[in-house]
């Protein structure tokens, strides 16, 4: 019996060869792919001008290390009814802090089409109040408060998490 063909019953070398070759020729062009969309779609980057920033991040552990010792805490709570954001702060000593001027970047964690910027209002000793109206699930609330005489080097800061359910 001869062999004539690609195509017989044994398999041979050359079989061997040709299916090794279409799985990793396969494998190469679907890996290819997937690199292409994901450079496409996604820079890497995930904060704008990072360079800038990481000059000035001794600055910014300093600034943190003020924060720390400040020992100022907030209470962040939205009333989905009232439709108002409130925050209270408070000092190291559990005293409320008053004649602060107080910046709230609202925003959701994916995406930056929802982003609201706002300027709360002393409604009582300590506590900071806005109208804002939050549509249901999670947000990133992004807070800067100094006191009025204070530059912006001055500032505390806060960046926390907020849930808002869904309305029954």
């Amino acid at each position: 019996m001869t062999r004539e063909g690609w195509f017989t019953r044994e398999i041979a070398g050359r079989h061997v060869l040709l299916v090794l070759c279409a799985f990793f020729g396969v494998m190469f062009v679907v890996n290819g792919i997937f690199v292409y969309f994901a450079l496409k779609t996604f820079s890497g980057g995930d904060t704008s001008d990072p360079y800038r920033k990481g000059l000035h991040y001794n600055d910014m552990l300093a600034a943190e290390t003020r924060q720390v010792e400040r020992g100022w805490h907030t209470d962040v709570a939205y009333d989905e009814k009232a439709k108002e954001l409130r925050v209270s702060l408070l000092g190291k000593a559990e005293e409320p802090l008053s004649g602060l001027r107080i910046a709230v970047r609202l925003s959701r964690p994916a995406t930056d089409k929802d982003d609201r910027h706002l300027l709360l209002k002393e409604v009582s000793q300590g506590v900071y109040a806005a109208s804002v109206d939050l549509a249901p699930g999670a947000w990133v609330l992004a807070l800067a408060s100094r006191k009025a005489n204070e530059g912006r080097d001055g500032a505390f800061r806060v960046k926390e998490r907020l849930y808002v359910p869904e309305q029954p």
